[in-house]
């Protein structure tokens, strides 16, 4: 199986790998890190203390909407398709439509497998699709959750690289990915624009920073409006009155572009549409709420 260079996500060195062929070595920062059951483990106890209440909160937040499932490995070997009698049928059609802008905007013009880094993999479902397809593709979460995280690994049947890992800390050394998606989980990062300069820097030349079904908006308010209303859906379900905000929680299209001319990459945004009556149900949903509703889609910057 492909393996891409590590480097220690501490200091940035390039990592020895020791004789066992599962850990690794920093001289450096004098830390070793290994794989086991399956997973790279690059998160360092003190990156794990402080997004504990995060991971915690999110997983039961996932839970009570219904993504945690009882029959896993019928589940994620479909993805992004699901019945029609799944929970989250809704989300997912939208989904699999992003999924195919992937493969149509990015991978169709590629004839050579693609190295891959997909950032907030959660289950990798997208992992093994991507992989499924030829191409080499690294997996990257902090959650490692056997059913609704990385450890959701085995229960597909084709292998790929599996990470736990702070994405503003990747361990990865850099100019060896020719893409690095975003899939669902740019808006959990503090600083969007810290986060994607480091993704920047895994590139190959040419290559591609992909932002895929984050919540995207014209205006700051309209973001800003949405999230008071889920954390307030939150803090009634969990019957709490703090919620952990580990990101902004959503982007703009005019921030996104000042980030891409930053690191002097050429935007595109591809909107998703979606099924016809949850297009209906985000118009109603507009004239109650007195907001914008949040687009989805796939955003590349090249």
């Amino acid at each position: 199986m492909w393996t891409p260079r590590f480097a220690c996500p501490e200091c940035g060195a390039v990592l020895d790998e020791i004789a066992d062929h599962d850990s690794l070595h920093c001289a450096y920062c004098v830390r070793t890190y290994e794989r086991r059951d399956g997973v790279w483990r690059f998160l360092t106890a003190a990156r794990a203390v402080r997004l504990e209440p995060f991971v915690r909160q999110y997983l039961t937040v996932r839970d009570r909407d219904g993504h945690r499932q009882t029959r896993p490995s019928e589940h994620y070997r479909t993805l992004p398709s699901v019945p029609a009698t799944d929970p989250q049928a809704a989300e997912w059609l939208v989904r699999r439509e992003t999924y195919h802008h992937l493969l149509q905007r990015v991978f169709a013009a590629s004839p050579q497998p693609m190295q891959v880094l997909d950032v907030g993999a959660g289950t990798g479902w997208l992992s093994h699709r991507l992989t499924a397809l030829g191409q080499r593709v690294a997996a990257v979460d902090v959650i490692d959750d056997d059913v609704d995280g990385l450890g959701a690994w085995r229960h597909y049947d084709v292998p790929f690289v599996v990470v736990q890992a702070d994405f503003d800390a990747l361990p990865f050394a850099p100019r060896q990915f020719d893409l690095v998606v975003f899939n669902g989980s740019l808006h959990y990062a503090p600083d969007a624009a810290a986060t994607l300069a480091r993704a920047r820097r895994m590139l190959t030349p040419g290559g591609a920073l992909v932002v895929m079904d984050s919540p995207m908006f014209p205006r700051d308010r309209d973001g800003a409006a949405m999230l008071d209303d889920t954390h307030r859906r939150i803090e009634t379900d969990l019957g709490t009155s703090g919620v952990v905000r580990p990101g902004v929680g959503y982007l703009t299209f005019a921030r996104l572009t000042e980030i891409a001319q930053s690191l002097e990459l050429e935007p595109a945004f591809v909107p998703t549409r979606g099924p016809l009556p949850w297009r209906l149900r985000r118009q109603i949903a507009r004239v109650r709420l007195r907001r914008a509703p949040a687009a989805f889609g796939l955003w590349m910057a090249r």
